[in-house]
């Protein structure tokens, strides 16, 4: 069970931009993107940009994700905050980057748990 990486969300009114913005900031290109739940979404580096495709209420539980921690083994993470947390705000479900589920920890910091998909 381990955390293999920890992502910042940055959630934008202006997508195209703000991916240009974090690509010139970290010399670093597009390296995943994805749709899902009415948002689109890129990664460059450690920095997931999102952005509203159906409108701004789509970005509604992403604007409150603190950080996504990218897990080895999403299972055995949700044995634990399943009955950690301070509150579930999204139980396990699948998303085109693979499986995740979002809680409010005890901290009161609103943390993604995400298994990315096998390619």
């Amino acid at each position: 069970m381990e955390i293999k990486i920890v992502l910042l969300p940055i959630v934008t009114d202006d997508f195209e931009e703000t991916v240009a913005f974090y690509r010139k900031i970290t010399g670093k290109d597009v390296s995943l993107s994805a749709a899902h739940d009415g948002y689109q979404l890129s990664l460059v580096d450690h920095f997931v940009i999102l952005g509203a495709v159906d409108g701004p209420e789509a970005l509604e539980i992403p604007s409150l994700v603190n950080a996504i921690f990218v897990v080895d083994d999403l299972e055995a993470f949700w044995k634990i905050l399943e009955k950690e947390s301070k509150r579930i705000i999204i139980p396990v479900n699948r998303v085109s980057t693979g499986v995740r589920f979002i809680v409010e920890q005890k901290d009161g910091k609103v943390i993604e748990y995400l298994q990315l998909n096998d390619n």
